[in-house]
């Protein structure tokens, strides 16, 4: 590869011999879109007077997801959290709703916000997704709802979730923030459950910036979500139904979103090719395990979750992330440590969640993202490789590196 070849993205081949001090791999990187264009729409906006209240470009981003999704109703929001509580707040007050630990800390804050109890449940140790015999075990009269997340991007098992919710009569909703063109048995992630709502915050493949949208397929739930979001107001604006939010998303942002839009399917297919580099190279080593999807599924890879068991692979997951910080890349430890262990849900400490404790011990999440290319992925490819040696010196398993074509080492691939 051309060592000062420059690719579409803008982003220079990383440098074969070593780091340059001021330089890092990072593990998200924001996709933005091209500043020609952008500028002039943006100018639209400037003329229009026009930058809230659920104007031209939010509309338009709507009806795209909409079209996107294949669902009927879709709500920009400004971010995924609002669009959580909105959803939440539909439901009865004090009731509980089933969520799993093992998620960002902002799914269960929308449930307290909401006025209901959290009932923290397990998750499947192979797809770090929500139990679904943990859900069974939990419910009781007061469940109102099941909260489940796709972490990382990767589907719950919806079928059963769906059954399990409609024998008991509970709402099910999806916390979609990374999952945007991810897929369930053909189908994108949108319109399963009651509803889903996905971010559009900076790291995510679609982005606004900051934002997030609630996609449905249930017209009385739609209903009620736009009255709330919009401060609990009737569609008329001549009585206040609820106690609202201020849902709305700007329409600089809204632009912003329908900008990046456009390149959902060839960054998804940059990131699989990405994802093929790093199974090929890291698949063989002990004691590294990749996060599996359902069968049926495809993951958008939004994020690259590995399990590290340290007897096998010969460093802890933290130690992993400390190492590779000194070769100059960076890694993130979602979700260390899982919510039912962090200080503002005390409550909950004594809590034991078998494979949620010890996936939140064992996690690291690697680079992935659309400026990342082939010939920096090898770089952590190698230098993880070079960590498990190191750390096995008399290991007899071939960690050679798997040769790839040329073509695979630059997005062009995708």
């Amino acid at each position: 590869m051309d060592r000062h070849h420059v690719n579409r993205y803008g982003v220079e081949p990383f440098p074969r011999g070593g780091l340059v001090s001021n330089k890092k791999i990072r593990t998200c990187f924001s996709f933005t879109p091209n500043l020609d264009e952008f500028t002039q729409q943006l100018n639209d906006i400037f003329e229009s007077g026009l930058l809230s209240n659920f104007g031209k470009y939010n509309r338009l981003l709507e009806q795209q997801l909409a079209e996107l999704l294949k669902v009927e109703f879709v709500f920009t929001v400004p971010n995924a959290s609002t669009g959580l509580q909105i959803l939440l707040s539909t439901l009865p007050k004090g009731s509980e709703v089933i969520v799993p630990s093992f998620t960002f800390p902002a799914t269960v804050h929308a449930i307290v916000h909401a006025g209901l109890q959290p009932v923290f449940v397990d998750i499947n140790p192979e797809t770090f997704t929500i139990s679904v015999r943990g859900v069974l075990k939990k419910i009781t009269p007061k469940t109102s709802a099941i909260l489940a997340v796709h972490i990382f991007g990767n589907p719950c098992a919806i079928d059963l979730l769906e059954w399990i919710a409609g024998e008991r009569r509970l709402k099910l909703f999806f916390d979609a923030a990374c999952s945007l063109g991810s897929t369930y048995r053909g189908r994108r992630i949108g319109g399963f459950g009651d509803a889903e709502v996905f971010s559009l915050s900076g790291p995510k493949i679609i982005t606004a910036g900051e934002g997030g949208i609630i996609a449905t397929n249930d017209k009385e739930l739609a209903e009620k979500i736009r009255c709330y979001r919009n401060y609990g107001y009737s569609p008329d604006k001549s009585d206040c139904w609820y106690i609202g939010v201020n849902g709305k998303l700007d329409e600089i942002s809204a632009l912003f979103a329908l900008s990046t839009l456009k390149t959902i399917d060839e960054q998804i297919a940059q990131r699989n090719e990405l994802m093929k580099i790093y199974r090929r190279e890291l698949g063989a080593i002990p004691g590294l395990q990749f996060q599996r999807a359902q069968e049926g599924c495809e993951i958008n890879y939004s994020s690259v979750a590995i399990k590290i068991d340290s007897q096998k692979f010969g460093v802890t997951a933290s130690a992993l992330k400390d190492r590779l910080k000194t070769e100059g890349i960076e890694t993130l430890r979602y979700f260390t440590p899982p919510v039912h262990k962090t200080t503002a849900y005390k409550d909950f400490n004594n809590l034991k969640l078998e494979h949620t404790e010890k996936l939140s011990q064992s996690i690291l999440c690697l680079p992935m993202h659309s400026k990342l290319d082939g010939e920096r992925l090898q770089y952590v490819c190698d230098a993880i490789k070079r960590i498990h040696k190191t750390a096995h010196p008399k290991s007899r398993r071939p960690m050679e590196r798997v040769k790839l074509p040329a073509e695979a080492y630059t997005p062009a691939a995708a």
